[in-house]
C-alpha cells in the first residue's frame, strides 16, 4: 500500500470514528429527551425569601440552596396568594386564589375541603404516566390539601394546629426533617428507574426557632444564652422581649431563623447530593419554594406577632427556583408572579398539559426570556385575624382592609419595608389598583351565602370558646411602647404572666383577637392577675369592637361598647365585659387612673 493509501485509509477510518461517536451521542440524547424528565418539588416552610444569602442575606445560611440557583434561575419578584400554611398550599396545588378553592380558614379534621373534582397538581403527572410520592411535614398541609393524586402519601405531622403559630413541639420538626431527608434518600434509590414527581415538604425553618448547636452560627452578644423561640412564658422569653421593643431580642430571633434556614438547607443538600450520586441531577427538573415568609417583629405599629398574619412581603416575598434540563443557569428572573402560577410553569417544564381550571400562569416565557412578565398584578388575601386584601404591580402595593375599608399604598422601590404609606401622595395610583383590586375580588369571592356557609363550618363547635392571651404572641398586640412583662408565678396571672404599662393618654394600646372570625352571639370575659407593680387602674376601659363579617368585601359598619375594669378587685378570675354578636377584636388602652394589664381575653360563644 502506497503512502498516499494509506494517509486516505487513516482518513477513512477517523472519519467512520466520528461518525459513529456521534450518532451515539444523537441516540443517547434522543433517548434523555425521548423521556420526559422526572420533577422534585421541595417546599421549605415559612422561608421569607430575604433571609436566603441567594436573595441577599449576608449571612451564608443557605449555600445548598445557593448552588441550586446558580444551577438555574430564581424568580426575584415571586409572592404567595396568601400569608399562611393551608391557603398557600391548596393554591399551589390547584392553581386557584384562596377565595376561590375556599380554604381561607383553619380546618379540622371531618371538615370539607378543596372540592374532590378540582384538579390537581400530582392528579395530572400521575395521569401522564408519573409515579407521584409526597412527604409532609406540617399537618395544616395535610392529605385532605395536598394528598390527593399521589401514589404514595407519608405524612410526618399530622395534628392539627390549634392557631396559626402552628404549635409542633419541641424540636419536633428537626427530628421530622432529617427522618425525612434520609426517607427520600432512600426512596430515590429504590425509585431511580421510574419516571417520578416527588413532592417533599419540610416543616423547617418554620418557629419554632430551636437550630441545632451546630447551626447556630451567627451568635453574639444579644442573648446567646436563649436559644429556642417557643410560645410558653418559660421557652418565649424572646419573643415576650421583642414585643417590648428590645431590639437584641429582635436580633437574637434573626440569628436563630438563619440558624434555622441552615439547618433545613442541609437537609436540601442531602436530597440534591443523593440525586447527584444517582446519576438524576441533569435528568431531573427542581423546584424549590415555600408557602409564606415570617415578619419577625417587622411591623410593630399594626402587628408585633413573631408570625405571618398580614400581607406586608416579609410575609409574601417567598423564593421560587428552578433548575434541571432547558433551564438557564445562573438567571434572575425579575418578572411578577406568585405561587398561583407554579403548578402551570412546573407542568409546561414537563412538556405536560396545564391543569384545566388553572387561574395561574405559565412562566416559561419569563424563564426563555421571551417576555419579562406574564403578569401585570400579583394578589393575594388574608382572612384570619385581620381580613386583608392587597394587590401589587413592580412598582406599587395597595393593602385593603375589609373591616375598615383603610387603605395602604407602598412605594416598593422607594420603600422596601413597607413602612410609610403614601396613598395620599398618590391617590390615581390608589385609584388605578383600588379598581384592579375589585375586579379581582368580584371574580373569586363567592356569593355570601357560599362564604357565610363555609365559615359556620370551620367555626364550629372547636371554637365555642376561644382565648387569647399574652403568651403566644400571634394573634394579641401591644402598641405605643413603654410596656412591662411580669411573670410572677404567685401574682395569678393567666398562665403565669401578663404585660403591664402606666396610666397615660390612650396611646397605649392592647388589642385581643381571634384567628377566624367569629359568627354569633358571644360572650366576653377579661382574666387579670394581681403583680405588685404599684398603683392599679380602678377604670381601666375594655372596649368590644363588634359588627357584620367581612365576606370578601368591603364591611366597615361597626358598633363598639366600653366597660371599665377595676383591677383591685376579683385577680385571678374572669369577669364578664358583656354579650356581642359578631365580634372582632377588644381593645384596652392606659386612658386610666392607675396601671393597666393585660393578660387574657375569652370569646364564648353563645350561639351560633
Amino acid at each position: 500500500m502506497t503512502l498516499t493509501g494509506a494517509k486516505t485509509w487513516r482518513v477513512c477510518i477517523y472519519t467512520f470514528i466520528v461518525i459513529l461517536c456521534l450518532r451515539v451521542a444523537a441516540i443517547a440524547q434522543q433517548g434523555t429527551t425521548g423521556r420526559k424528565p422526572d420533577v422534585i418539588f421541595l417546599m421549605l416552610d415559612q422561608l421569607r425569601a430575604d433571609q436566603l444569602h441567594c436573595y441577599g442575606n449576608p449571612r451564608q445560611d443557605s449555600p445548598n440552596i445557593d448552588a441550586l440557583a446558580k444551577r438555574g434561575v430564581y424568580f426575584t419578584h415571586y409572592y404567595t396568594v396568601a400569608s399562611w400554611t393551608s391557603p398557600s398550599f391548596a393554591s399551589l396545588h390547584t392553581s386557584l386564589f384562596a377565595s376561590k378553592h375556599g380554604v381561607t380558614l383553619f380546618w379540622r379534621p371531618g371538615m370539607p375541603l378543596i372540592n374532590k373534582d378540582v384538579p390537581r397538581l400530582a392528579e395530572d403527572f400521575k395521569y401522564h404516566g408519573y409515579y407521584t410520592a409526597a412527604f409532609v411535614n406540617n399537618g395544616l398541609a395535610g392529605k385532605p390539601i395536598t394528598g390527593l393524586g399521589f401514589d404514595e402519601y407519608h405524612e410526618g405531622y399530622t395534628a392539627p394546629a390549634i392557631n396559626i403559630t402552628e404549635r409542633v413541639g419541641e424540636r419536633t420538626d428537626l427530628l421530622r426533617a432529617s427522618t425525612t431527608a434520609d426517607e427520600v434518600s432512600a426512596w430515590l434509590r429504590q425509585h431511580q428507574s421510574q419516571r417520578f414527581f416527588l413532592y417533599v415538604h419540610f416543616l423547617a425553618p418554620h418557629s419554632p426557632y430551636d437550630p441545632p448547636s451546630e447551626d447556630d452560627l451567627w451568635k453574639s452578644d444579644a442573648y446567646p444564652y436563649l436559644t429556642d423561640t417557643g410560645y410558653d412564658i418559660i421557652n418565649g422569653a424572646l419573643l415576650r422581649l421583642a414585643m417590648l421593643g428590645d431590639q437584641n431580642a429582635i436580633a437574637r430571633l434573626y440569628q436563630l431563623y438563619d440558624g434555622k434556614i441552615h439547618f433545613v438547607d442541609r437537609k436540601v443538600g442531602q436530597v440534591l447530593d443523593q440525586l447527584r450520586t444517582l446519576g438524576l441531577e441533569n435528568k431531573t427538573l427542581i423546584f424549590l419554594s415555600s408557602d409564606h415568609g415570617e415578619l419577625l417583629y417587622s411591623h410593630p405599629k399594626d402587628f408585633l406577632t413573631f408570625d405571618h398574619r398580614s400581607v406586608y412581603n416579609t410575609d409574601l416575598h417567598i423564593p421560587f427556583i428552578a433548575a434541571g434540563p432547558g433551564i438557564p443557569k445562573g438567571k434572575a428572573i425579575n418578572g411578577l408572579a406568585s405561587n398561583v402560577d407554579s403548578a402551570p410553569t412546573i407542568l409546561a417544564m414537563a412538556g405536560l398539559p396545564p391543569l384545566s381550571d388553572a387561574e395561574g400562569k405559565n412562566m416559561v416565557p419569563m424563564i426563555e426570556g421571551k417576555v419579562q412578565s406574564e403578569n401585570q398584578y400579583a394578589y393575594s388575601e388574608e382572612d384570619v385575624a385581620i381580613p386583608l386584601r392587597c394587590i401589587q404591580n413592580l412598582r406599587y402595593k395597595l393593602i385593603l382592609n375589609l373591616w375598615t375599608g383603610k387603605e395602604q399604598l407602598f412605594d416598593e422601590q422607594q420603600d422596601p419595608k413597607e413602612l410609610t404609606s403614601v396613598a395620599k401622595e398618590h391617590p390615581q395610583v390608589v385609584k388605578e389598583l383600588y379598581a384592579r383590586l375589585q375586579e379581582w375580588m368580584k371574580e373569586n369571592t363567592p356569593p355570601k351565602a357560599v362564604v357565610l356557609r363555609r365559615w359556620r363550618i370551620f367555626t364550629a363547635p372547636e371554637q365555642d370558646a376561644v382565648v387569647d392571651d399574652q403568651t403566644i404572641g400571634g394573634r394579641m398586640l401591644i402598641t405605643g411602647g413603654g410596656w412591662h412583662s411580669n411573670t410572677g408565678l404567685r401574682s395569678d396571672n393567666y398562665d403565669g404572666g401578663c404585660f403591664w404599662t402606666e396610666a397615660g393618654d390612650g396611646s397605649r394600646i392592647a388589642v385581643w383577637r381571634n384567628d377566624d372570625p367569629m359568627l354569633g352571639t358571644y360572650k366576653i370575659s377579661v382574666y387579670y392577675g394581681h403583680p405588685a407593680i404599684g398603683r392599679l387602674a380602678t377604670n381601666a376601659p375594655f372596649t368590644v369592637v363588634y359588627g357584620p363579617p367581612a365576606l370578601g368585601r368591603v364591611q366597615a359598619e361597626t358598633q363598639q361598647k366600653t366597660v371599665r375594669v377595676n383591677f383591685n378587685q376579683g385577680a385571678g378570675q374572669w369577669h364578664e365585659l358583656g354579650t356581642v354578636k359578631n365580634p372582632r377584636y377588644v381593645e384596652e388602652t392606659n386612658a386610666a387612673d392607675g396601671a393597666i394589664i393585660v393578660d387574657a381575653i375569652r370569646f364564648e360563644r353563645i350561639t351560633p
